[in-house]
């Protein structure tokens, strides 16, 4: 797994909102933006298979083809076995992002990811995501207390 500078990716497992919160506050090249991915599942292992994670894009680029060619190629198909269930993930993105995270390719993706038990959705508030990641725990019956 690749180490990427603390002041470059923040992680905290949330048990209050029983949520993984990873945010990039800078652009990461693809060997280390991976090891954030890879950092993200570790945690999620580490706190009870948490299947629940709002991912802040607002301050680096939605991401290109090599990395999205490894998150869904290598990535995304060992989430679901790793974490014993689907993959919820909320990812922010600011306005200046719409135009990538609205295009042709990033809804292809969105269509493959649900094939493999992962089912991503782009906002651009926090509170939409965390009210969107509360009503998944609460189908799938995993809603904190």
């Amino acid at each position: 797994m690749s180490v990427f500078p603390s002041n470059a990716f923040s992680l905290e497992y949330r048990p209050d909102l029983g949520l993984i919160i990873g945010r990039w506050l800078q652009d990461l090249p693809p060997p280390e933006l991976q090891g954030t991915y890879e950092a993200m599942l570790a945690a999620a292992q580490a706190h009870g298979n948490c299947r629940f994670w709002l991912l802040d894009l607002r301050r680096r680029p939605v991401a290109g083809p090599d990395l999205n060619a490894w998150f869904r190629d290598q990535f995304s198909p060992r989430i679901a076995a790793a974490l014993g269930g689907p993959l919820f993930t909320a990812y922010l993105a600011g306005p200046h992002q719409r135009p990538a995270a609205e295009s042709d390719a990033m809804e292809l993706y969105f269509r493959r990811e649900a094939v493999v038990d992962a089912f991503p959705q782009l906002f651009e508030s926090e509170a939409e995501a965390m009210a969107w990641l509360r009503a998944g725990q609460e189908r799938e019956g995993v809603a904190p207390a």
